[in-house]
């Protein structure tokens, strides 16, 4: 499964994540959640837990990104307007996983949530998809 196109070894740091093929088709993301404070947090306190949080295995999925966004999120619909808050969903829209689990969410400050799916998405982005069916498996560490 995935990222067959690819053969040789890539590797990415932007900021606070850092994203390197590890073997074809896996990608370790190590993240330096400190950097990211409450957004960062949310993620290793969820991912770092064994078989991923219970997610299971994760892939980078970035086709339907943003209807898993609007899925995930709905129940916070208009809670935080006008606030410096978003709602960070863990493991992010960008990724589908193998259990079936719901994403975490919660709100946190603005500003870090932007951040990190920012940083993660330049991250990654060498890692690519020609169509929906290729898939990158990912390994989430935390420093």
């Amino acid at each position: 499964m995935g990222g067959t196109a690819r053969r040789s070894r890539k590797s990415t740091y932007v900021s606070g994540v850092s994203a390197v093929e590890i073997a074809p088709g896996f990608v370790e993301i190590t993240i330096e959640a400190a950097r990211y404070q409450e957004a960062g947090a949310h993620w290793k306190r969820v991912l770092s837990k064994s078989n991923n949080g219970g997610y299971g295995r994760i892939f980078i999925q970035r086709h339907g990104a943003n209807w898993r966004r609007y899925v995930n999120c709905y129940d916070w619909r208009g809670m935080y307007r006008g606030e410096p808050a978003n709602i960070d969903e863990c493991p992010g829209a960008m990724f589908v996983w193998q259990a079936d689990k719901e994403a975490s969410t919660e709100p946190v400050f603005a500003h870090n949530n932007q951040a990190l799916g920012r940083d993660m998405g330049l991250a990654l982005r060498p890692f690519s998809q020609t169509d929906p069916t290729e898939l990158w498996e990912v390994r989430f560490r935390f420093t």
